[in-house]
């Protein structure tokens, strides 16, 4: 049977990188090695819409599907007892963009023949994943950040690592870090550990397969790309180092520690509350002999400063749980917004 593919992006309402993300991911999916017909549609949700406001990301997607000439569907899932069934959309948000068949003389080759954006009032990454899930029709599906810079080969490396190995269920992309200008103490500190491979799964661009998953992922989730190692099973799940996907590191002191304690409390909500995906084994295994051998004498002090926040981190969140329930130490971080320009 031959697979389709389904590329679909979770993307917050105020996220104003979505553009750079769309042109890169487009390119990735028009890779010539990948067969004709595998790519089948893209799929956005846009979570966190407020109503009467402007939403950036949108008018981002209708200006892609306007210059690329792909047909586009909008469609609003109202908060209701049944989340996933579409509902009128909004007057500020109803200028959905339908193109008639082009003649074949005149037709484009787009990079997706389809795209579906899903708006909904409702918050969150988890419950965003979720609605992708369930609307996807391929049964291969694609994740990628709203945020990050794909690497024009990545698609086809992750897929191809598929056909090498079919008893994989989950391919990840090597995460790498951009340093604009040089970075920041805290992003240069951020950064050091994505040189290393920890064999967990990274969450920015990953490929899965349907059934892996069938009933989505836990919607209160802190760590996707924690939770999805264990979950999945390491055995089949793996990091395609050939396939790059580029981010922003948190630039500032404020986004660095925060992540430390969102990292920090999802890991000790998988041990409270999913740990018996745990009995086979942790979700990265540190080569700490490698690490430390590896990395250059000048980062040893950002290494040292990097495990006391961690630390510290780590209690911070400990404390904070006391008080609040744990998707509650979510949030976006504004140090990671803010590509320049469509190629790292």
């Amino acid at each position: 049977m031959n697979e389709t593919l389904s590329v679909t992006i979770p993307c917050h309402a105020d996220e104003p990188g979505l553009a750079a993300t769309l042109e890169s991911l487009g390119a990735a999916c028009q890779h010539h090695a990948l067969p004709a017909g595998l790519v089948v549609e893209l799929m956005i949700c846009i979570n966190g819409v407020v109503l009467e406001t402007p939403c950036v990301p949108l008018g981002a997607v209708r200006d892609f599907c306007t210059r690329h000439r792909i047909p586009l569907e909008e469609h609003w899932i109202a908060l209701r007892e049944a989340e996933t069934l579409p509902s009128p959309i909004p007057r500020f948000l109803d200028s959905p963009i339908r193109f008639l068949d082009l003649p074949a003389s005149s037709r484009l080759v787009a990079p997706f023949p389809h795209c579906t954006v899903l708006l909904t009032e409702r918050r969150g990454k988890p419950p965003a994943w979720n609605m992708l899930w369930q609307w996807a029709r391929s049964e291969l599906v694609l994740f990628s950040d709203a945020d990050v810079q794909v690497d024009a080969e990545a698609v086809y490396h992750l897929w191809a690592r598929f056909q090498q190995e079919p008893g994989l269920q989950l391919v990840a992309a090597r995460e790498v870090p951009v340093l604009k200008d040089g970075g920041t103490l805290w992003s240069r500190m951020g950064a050091i550990p994505y040189r290393f491979n920890f064999g967990n799964a990274g969450g920015r661009l990953l490929l899965l397969r349907k059934e892996a998953l069938p009933n989505g992922i836990p919607e209160d989730l802190l760590l996707e790309d924690a939770w999805l190692t264990v979950a999945v099973g390491r055995q089949r799940v793996a990091k395609e180092l050939h396939a790059h996907v580029f981010f922003l590191p948190p630039a500032t002191g404020r986004d660095y520690f925060a992540e430390r304690v969102r990292t920090e409390g999802g890991k000790l909500q998988i041990r409270l509350r999913h740990k018996e995906l745990l009995t086979a084994g942790p979700i990265a295994q540190y080569r700490w002999s490698q690490f430390w051998r590896e990395i250059q004498l000048a980062e040893y002090p950002l290494v040292l400063l990097a495990l006391l926040l961690r630390g510290v981190a780590r209690l911070w969140a400990r404390v904070a749980l006391t008080r609040k329930d744990f998707y509650a130490l979510y949030r976006p971080f504004t140090s990671t917004k803010g590509w320049e320009s469509p190629s790292p």
